[in-house]
């Protein structure tokens, strides 16, 4: 992982975007595009764009807005396909994303479909940095960029337009704050509020009973809160607790749905380990 000490114009960055079916990760909305551009001192070095097959249908609201539609994914490659592209470019850099929780959250979530896992990252947000630095009157990236005078040739609201945009913004904050002495990358991520680092969870981070049910491969009983507020009791078998940038997830089998499902560590009010089942 780069040093948080070194200069941001030095550190290599991997801007990243991800264009989705939806909105929630959780829910099981996909990507449908994917693009990473490398950079150091300002210099784009190589980029990686890709249209994804999300094995689902895109939602109508989330067409409208990138223009992406089911017959052009249909014979693009899954995600597993081009994972080893995507980790290569982001491997040794810093993460820049403009709202880089949402791009990393479904990274994380692919990832984790394909069988992988997230490399350990810190991450700089854009939206978080231009929300510190700049009044306006709208933070989106288009509206951001356009103050900044960014611009690309690329189709609107596609991922590598928005990686382009991205890279450029960041580059017009980086010419603001030098003369301050804002030099490293230490420097940014106290700017933007604090840091966006996540990866391999810590086993002390990890709620007893999860780690006795996964130590003996037990069942575990939990009662879940949903994001509306909406209780229920489960009975899940464990396989694991991994990290997002919306916090920690078990990864379970659960009995209720007959499925895989992932569940927020903070939505879970209760939790016990099951002797026997």
């Amino acid at each position: 992982m780069v040093s948080l000490t070194t200069p941001i114009t030095e550190a290599p960055l991997a801007v990243l975007d991800v264009e989705t079916t939806g909105l929630h990760p959780e829910n099981g909305d996909r990507v449908v595009e994917v693009a990473v551009a490398r950079s150091v001192g300002g210099e784009v070095l190589e980029t990686f764009v890709s249209l994804v097959n999300p094995e689902r249908p895109i939602g109508p609201s989330a067409m409208r807005v990138h223009g992406i539609t089911d017959a052009m994914v249909a014979v693009a490659p899954r995600f597993a396909d081009v994972a080893d592209e995507v980790l290569r470019l982001l491997s040794g850099a810093i993460m820049v994303g403009h709202n880089a929780p949402f791009d990393l959250g479904f990274v994380s979530a692919e990832l984790f479909i394909a069988g992988r896992a997230m490399p350990r990252l810190v991450a700089l947000d854009t939206l978080r940095l231009a929300r510190h630095l700049y009044t306006l009157g709208s933070y989106a990236l288009g509206a951001v960029s356009a103050a900044m005078q960014v611009y690309v040739d690329t189709p609107a609201h596609r991922a590598l337009a928005d990686v382009l945009l991205t890279h450029g913004v960041l580059q017009v904050i980086i010419q603001d704050l030098w003369p301050e002495g804002i030099c490293t990358v230490q420097d940014y991520v106290q700017v933007q509020g604090g840091g966006l680092e996540f990866g391999a969870v810590a086993p002390e981070r990890v709620p007893g009973p999860i780690r006795q049910a996964l130590a003996e491969g037990k069942m575990l009983w939990i009662a879940y809160a949903s994001e509306g507020g909406q209780q229920t009791r489960r009975i899940v078998r464990p396989l694991q607790v991994i990290e997002r940038p919306t916090g920690l997830y078990l990864d379970a089998y659960c009995q209720l749905r007959q499925a895989r499902r992932t569940f927020r560590l903070d939505r879970i009010i209760e939790m016990d380990v099951i002797a026997r089942f």
